[in-house]
């Protein structure tokens, strides 16, 4: 059993690094909505973090601070705590998603400052937002095996 839910995690580990952390992603046709949001780290972010709003999540990892812009407005929008609740049996990880902080409007124009958790293999933290369809996408903030730079990808809930 150990053996199995080890191999599961690896699979999902490897389709998480290669192809999106979550079958919504891997399922449906791209939409733009990933590509108008952005994150980097901060010492790469071009904005003043004194004119930024900072959301610190619970067991924050003090020098682990992502920026989160916009290129367009985005209702409802949330920063999340990600955990992993479960590996699909299509072999896709299923994360608990948990409400850290709410704004009802993420302007393009202000960006946030978040205090991450400390990150393993899996996203432990994301942002959730509306899309123009009025449904809830919701994308861990995972850090690139390749160069360290800061990726979204869509999860399933």
């Amino acid at each position: 059993m150990r053996k199995r839910f080890l191999g599961a995690m690896l699979l999902a580990l490897g389709i998480g690094l290669f192809g999106g952390w979550g079958s919504a992603q891997a399922n449906s046709v791209p939409e733009p909505t990933q590509s108008m949001l952005h994150v980097c780290w901060l010492k790469d972010a071009h904005v003043n973090p004194a004119a930024c709003e900072v959301v610190r999540m619970p067991d924050a990892f003090e020098p682990a601070k992502a920026v989160v812009t916009s290129s367009v407005d985005f209702p409802d929008f949330q920063v999340v705590a990600l955990d992993l609740r479960e590996v699909s049996a299509e072999g896709y990880p299923v994360f608990n998603v948990q409400s850290i902080y709410y704004k009802d409007l993420l302007r393009a124009t202000e960006p946030i400052i978040i205090v991450m958790r400390d990150s393993e293999s899996f996203p432990r933290n994301g942002i959730a937002v509306r899309d123009s369809l009025g449904r809830e996408r919701v994308f861990g903030i995972a850090i690139s095996g390749e160069d360290g730079s800061l990726l979204l990808s869509e999860v399933d809930r």
